[in-house]
């Protein structure tokens, strides 16, 4: 959530903290805004996500296994963004994930799951009354720790990807809208896809409130039970919507609360999930 006034200061919320659901869908760590951090500042956030769900989607049909039975996941994520000029920012995010289900399998998970970098570049800006800018990022996504990749409930698909990004941000008076479009080149077995973010923000005092929607579509993969099928060669598909609230406090920091819901997925979990965080600029 960015923070709209004063406007020659750097924006705190910029970071959305991408602290949504831990390792599913793999491209949140990576869904980014259009705002930029002026040359040589930046903004650092430490924040933490609690989800879970009963119910999942084994390729289209929304079952329950008591192998599994409800799945917690517990993300803490460390994220950094700084502006190496006026119109070039360097992101990294690094996230600590524990996961769990509490059926008859026992299964668990914990470590450090991939890190991100990007490179977010803005190609134009336009407009007065209502003002716009383009934005396009690049960058890789790794594995972090030596997780294991294949089975029910894992922190990660353990693949090396290359992350393209298209982003346009509006804003007039305390109004924000940003529209991210993105394509994700997956290595190993998992199948290529197609990231979409949206935010739509509104700056009072000092507090933004920020609605979001979350898309994850997979280019091809497979269903969880047919023949030959591994976890991360899943069409993992999601589709998630919620809101953020930040507060901006005296000095240069804020804090973060977040709350989302799931609409729709594929070979996913319907999860809910809650989060918070600290925002330091520097």
């Amino acid at each position: 959530m960015p923070k709209l006034r004063p406007p020659r200061r750097p924006p705190l919320t910029l970071l959305l903290l991408a602290l949504w659901g831990g390792a599913a869908p793999p491209a949140q760590a990576s869904d980014v805004n259009g705002f930029l951090s002026p040359e040589g500042k930046g903004a650092v956030a430490v924040g933490f996500t609690h989800e879970g769900y009963d119910e999942f989607w084994a390729g289209t049909s929304k079952v329950a296994d008591p192998g599994l039975g409800r799945v917690t996941t517990n993300s803490v994520t460390l994220y950094n963004q700084f502006g190496i000029n006026d119109s070039v920012s360097l992101v990294l995010n690094l996230p600590h994930v524990s996961t769990s289900g509490d059926g008859q399998a026992g299964f668990a998970e914990s470590g450090l799951q991939d890190i991100t970098g990007l490179l977010k570049v803005r190609l134009a800006r336009f407009g007065s009354g209502v003002r716009g800018s383009v934005v396009v990022a690049g960058g890789i996504r790794t594995i972090a720790s030596n997780y294991e990749a294949n089975k029910p409930v894992s922190i990660g698909d353990g693949t090396a990807d290359g992350l393209l990004r298209l982003v346009c941000l509006l804003q007039a008076g305390r109004f924000y809208w940003s529209q991210q479009l993105g394509f994700d080149v997956r290595g190993g077995e998992a199948p290529n896809g197609l990231p979409i973010y949206t935010e739509l923000g509104y700056g009072f005092g000092r507090a933004t409130v920020t609605l979001l929607y979350r898309g994850y579509f997979a280019d091809g993969g497979t269903d969880i039970g047919e023949p030959g099928f591994t976890f991360p060669s899943n069409k993992d598909e999601t589709q998630r919507v919620g809101a953020k609230l930040y507060v901006r406090g005296s000095g240069n920091w804020g804090a973060v609360f977040e709350g989302f819901t799931t609409l729709s997925g594929r070979n996913s979990g319907d999860a809910t999930g809650i989060g918070a965080g600290l925002v330091v600029s520097y």
